[in-house]
C-alpha cells in the first residue's frame, strides 16, 4: 500500500486541453448527452452553480459560487434491474483540473442503487479538507476497513442518512459508502466495480445500480473544475 501511494503521488496527468463549446445549464435538471451517457445537475440552498456540458464522452466543466450544496456529474444511466456484478465490469477514466476555497470538494465517481437503496461515493481528489470520519452535517462516519484498488489504499466509510433526499423521493432513510483514497490524484483509471466486489466483501451489501458517474459535488465553498479527459465503460 505504501509503495502505490508513494508511486500515486508521482503520477503525471495528460497535458490539459482546453475544451470549448458545449452547453451550460444551471438548474435542476438531467439528460442525455449522446453516446450512451447522461447528465445531471443538482443543488440546494443558496449560492449558484451551473455546468457545461460538451457533448464529448462525459466530459464536463462546472463552476460553483457560494454553494450549500451543488453535484454535477456525468456518465453511465441503468435500468435498475441488475446488480453491478450482473452488468459486468464497470470502470473509467479522468483528468481534472479544479480550484476550490474552503467547504468540501469531492471529484470521483457517484450514484445510486434502488432496492437496496444505496448512495456511493469513490473519491480521488478533494478540496481543502479530505473527506473521512465526519459527514458534511456535522455526524460520525463508520470506517469499515480498507481496500487496495489501482494502486492505492482507500479508506472505506459508511453514513446512514435519515429522512434526506434520496432518487426515490424525499425524507428517505438509506446508507452511504464512501471510498476515498488515501493521496488524492487528479487522473487515472478508477476500477469502479472492483470497489463494489471490495464493498460486499466488507459487508456492505448494494441494490440493483441505477447509475454510475464521474462527479463534482461542493459543499459550503466556491470553484471551478473541468474534466479534461472523461470515459466510462461496461465490459
Amino acid at each position: 500500500g505504501a509503495a502505490g501511494a508513494a508511486g500515486a503521488s508521482a503520477t503525471t496527468c495528460p497535458p490539459a486541453t482546453p475544451l470549448t463549446g458545449g452547453k451550460q445549464y444551471c438548474s435542476n435538471q438531467k439528460g442525455n448527452v449522446g453516446s450512451n451517457y447522461s447528465y445531471e445537475l443538482w443543488s440546494s440552498g443558496t449560492g449558484t452553480g451551473c455546468m457545461n456540458v460538451y457533448n464529448k464522452d462525459a466530459n464536463f466543466g462546472a463552476t460553483w459560487t457560494g454553494v450549500d450544496d451543488f453535484l454535477a456529474r456525468i456518465g453511465l444511466q441503468f435500468d435498475q434491474t441488475k446488480t453491478p456484478s450482473q452488468l459486468g465490469t464497470i470502470s473509467a477514466d479522468f483528468a481534472e483540473t479544479k480550484t476550490s476555497q474552503g467547504g468540501l470538494t469531492y471529484v470521483g465517481i457517484y450514484g445510486w442503487t434502488t432496492g437496496t437503496l444505496r448512495e456511493f461515493y469513490i473519491l480521488d481528489d478533494w478540496g481543502s479538507t479530505k473527506p473521512g470520519d465526519t459527514s458534511s452535517d456535522g455526524t460520525p462516519r463508520t470506517h469499515v476497513g480498507t481496500i487496495e484498488v489501482d494502486d492505492d489504499v482507500y479508506d472505506v466509510w459508511k453514513h446512514t442518512q435519515t429522512n434526506k433526499p434520496a432518487i426515490t423521493g424525499n425524507n428517505m432513510t438509506f446508507d452511504q459508502y464512501f471510498s476515498v483514497r488515501q493521496t488524492a490524484r487528479q487522473c487515472g483509471h478508477i476500477s469502479i466495480s472492483e470497489h463494489f466486489t471490495k464493498w460486499v466483501g466488507l459487508g456492505l451489501s448494494l441494490g440493483n445500480l441505477e447509475e454510475a458517474k464521474l462527479l463534482l459535488e461542493a459543499q459550503d465553498n466556491s470553484g471551478t473544475i473541468e474534466f479534461t479527459t472523461a470515459t466510462m465503460s461496461v465490459k
